[in-house]
Order: C-alpha cells, then sequence, then structure tokens
C-alpha cells in the first residue's frame, strides 16, 4: 500500500503527537481488531463487556470506550451537565436553563478545552497564569455549574491548584470532577491514582503510550456517570454520536490495556534507559554538544530522553527540520535544545537517528566555517 499511494514512512524520535499518528500498536490489539472486523455485534453490549473487562484492569467502578481523549471531554461535559436527563442531553448543544458552567483552572487553558465546549458548556476560567487559589474555585462554584475540569500536567504544576483540592472543594458543593490524563502513562498506577483520590471521571488516550488505536480512549471512573456515558453516548443520537468509537477500535483499546497493565514496566524503562544512554554515549561531544538523559516525558510521564544542548553556531530549528527532510522527527526544547525520546523507536531505528543526526550536525557545523 505505501508503494502504491507514495506514502513515506517517518522515524519517530519526538513523541506520541497525533500529527505523527499517535504510536505504533502492539500485535494482541491488532489481533483483536480483525477478530471483530469480521462479525456483526450489539454495540452496546460490547461496551458493556469491555468496559467492565477495563474496569477491572484499571481498578475502577467503570469504564467506556470514547473515539479518543478529545471525544472523552465532550461526552463527559454533555453527562455532567444533564445529569441523567436523556430529555435535556437530546437539546444540547442548546442547554436551556439548566446547569452548563464547565470551570477550568486558567493556568491550565489549552487547545483541548474545546472539546468541552462542543457539547454546548461554557467554560467559566478561575486563577491566573502565577497562582489558582481556593476561594476563587469555591466563589466559581453555584448553581449553573456543571463540573469541574482539571488537565494533567507537569507544565502546570506551579501554577495549579493541587487535584486533591479541587476535588475535596467541588464535592464539597456536590460537583464532579473530570480529570484530563490523556498523556499520563506510564507510571500504570496513574490508571487507578486519580479515582482512588477522588476524582469522579478520568480520560486516556488509547493511541498514545498504550499503543491502541489512535482514534480511541476511555473514561474511567464512577459507575452511575459510566452508565450515563453509555446511554448518551455512540451509537445513540445526539451531540456525542459524533463521538462513536468502531467495534474495531474498542476491542483494539481492550487488547492494548489489557497488554499494558500486564507488561512488565520495570523491564520496559529499563530498556527505554538503555536506549536513551546509546545516545547520550554517542553523540555527547560530537560538535560541541552536551548530552543529558532526563527522566521525565513531556507533560510528566514517567520515561526518560536524551537532551542536546547545541553550541550556538549550530541552530536547532534547522537541524530538526534537516532531520524531517531525512523522514525523521525529533523533539525540539527551548535555548537552542534538542532530544531523542526512545519510546517509539526499535533498536535498528535509533541507530539510524543517531547516524543521521551525526551527518546533520557535520553538515549544520561546515556551513557555518
Amino acid at each position: 500500500m505505501l508503494e502504491e499511494t507514495g506514502i513515506r514512512p517517518y522515524m519517530n524520535a519526538h513523541d506520541t503527537y497525533t500529527v505523527y499518528g499517535g504510536s505504533r500498536m502492539g500485535r494482541d490489539a491488532l489481533e483483536a481488531m480483525k477478530e471483530i472486523s469480521e462479525i456483526f455485534v450489539d454495540m452496546y453490549e460490547v461496551q458493556r463487556i469491555l468496559g467492565k473487562k477495563i474496569a477491572a484492569l484499571t481498578k475502577n467502578e467503570g469504564a467506556y470506550i470514547t473515539n479518543g481523549a478529545a471525544g472523552g471531554l465532550m461526552l463527559a461535559a454533555a453527562v455532567c451537565m444533564a445529569k441523567g436527563s436523556m430529555y435535556r442531553y437530546r437539546k444540547f448543544p442548546d442547554t436551556g436553563n439548566g446547569p452548563d458552567e464547565a470551570i477550568l483552572l486558567h493556568c491550565q487553558h489549552n487547545a483541548y478545552d474545546k472539546a468541552i465546549e462542543s457539547s454546548g458548556a461554557r467554560i467559566i476560567e478561575i486563577g491566573d497564569s502565577d497562582e489558582t487559589r481556593e476561594y476563587e474555585l469555591e466563589e466559581a462554584i453555584g448553581d449553573k455549574t456543571a463540573a469541574v475540569f482539571y488537565f494533567v500536567s507537569s507544565l502546570y504544576e506551579r501554577a495549579s491548584m493541587p487535584l486533591e483540592k479541587v476535588i475535596k472543594i467541588a464535592h464539597g458543593k456536590e460537583i464532579p470532577v473530570v480529570v484530563d490524563a490523556a498523556a499520563q502513562l506510564p507510571p500504570v498506577e496513574n490508571f487507578w491514582k486519580f479515582t482512588e483520590m477522588g476524582a469522579d471521571l478520568v480520560i486516556f488516550s488509547g493511541g498514545k503510550t498504550l499503543c491502541g488505536p489512535q482514534d480511541s480512549g476511555v473514561i474511567l471512573g464512577r459507575r452511575d456517570l459510566i452508565e450515563d456515558c453509555i446511554r448518551f453516548g455512540a451509537p445513540s443520537h445526539g451531540i456525542c454520536r459524533s463521538c462513536k468509537a468502531s467495534k474495531e477500535a474498542m476491542a483494539g483499546l481492550y487488547a492494548a490495556i489489557k497488554a499494558y497493565v500486564e507488561k512488565d514496566q520495570e523491564k520496559e524503562y529499563q530498556r527505554l534507559y538503555s536506549m536513551a544512554i546509546q545516545v547520550k554515549t554517542e553523540l555527547d561531544g560530537v560538535c560541541g554538544i552536551k548530552a543529558a538523559i532526563r527522566e521525565k516525558g513531556p507533560v510528566g510521564q514517567s520515561y526518560p530522553r536524551t537532551f542536546l544542548d547545541l553550541p550556538f553556531h549550530i541552530s536547532a530549528e534547522k537541524l530538526k527540520e534537516s532531520m524531517r527532510k531525512r523522514h525523521i522527527y525529533i523533539g525540539l526544547e527551548q535555548g537552542n535544545t534538542i532530544y531523542i525520546s526512545p519510546l517509539n523507536l526499535k533498536q535498528h531505528e535509533l541507530e539510524t537517528v543517531i547516524e543521521t543526526l551525526k551527518n546533520c550536525l557535520m553538515e549544520s557545523q561546515e556551513e557555518t566555517l
């Protein structure tokens, strides 16, 4: 197919970004998708059966499979606004006089909160880029509040209110808390960490480190709210019909979650760390590079990456573009720094990335002489 269409394969030494196609799917997921693709099913039955199994694997009351984390945000917002009423849900995005405010910390405002607004919800921001104060959340909650949304990321830690405090204040006023943890794996414990803290619904992407279908995601959490996800979500008619997950994506995600939970996480970390060490060893000092390993992903996940600080005469942006022209994606960091993540690389690809990067570095250096 690739040869026929001319689609070019890239090596991904950056991260599990949607624009690159997410991640590589595992064999278990592919086999599950193929098996279910050859039969007809009752979609509600599949959702309930797989949801029950995923809930058990992830130590949660319930689970619902969506077409991605953004679809999960939209459905979660609709469920919180509808409060169990199919009549109200069917009128969305017209929310009438019902609760339609989604409280969001200003410092966590990002491109994905548009998925919340697509349900008809109105976002109410609290705090600022420096701090979020408890009284601001307490005063923002009122009769129109449907839920508080919380985006987990190390990028927001400085100005965010701790999730534990958000949950305590919101629950004190009987308001649910929805956590977007789309990219927060590993560690595997995050599957149950946030719900054990008291979050009502938690959303994960299926197409990142889970290595499931890119167009899949899962909502974990309270049994009653998950039941509403099943009632209001696809294939039911209404605004969330557009969040439909195919039977293939549902089966693939279940298989991916099962494989992920059963994986030897320590062994996998050591495999990635060994690759990160190889990058550091082979590139430290080349063309004046200073290499170092950081043991966190871009939003705080627990996997290693190798950062390469470039000398001033070599542009990180130009180097990234040179690598892209050679069909390799690498990461770009502030301060004239690039990074290599082993997360989506096979061993032979890592060696190609290192060799190609050395060549690009030499070319860049020669251009400045």
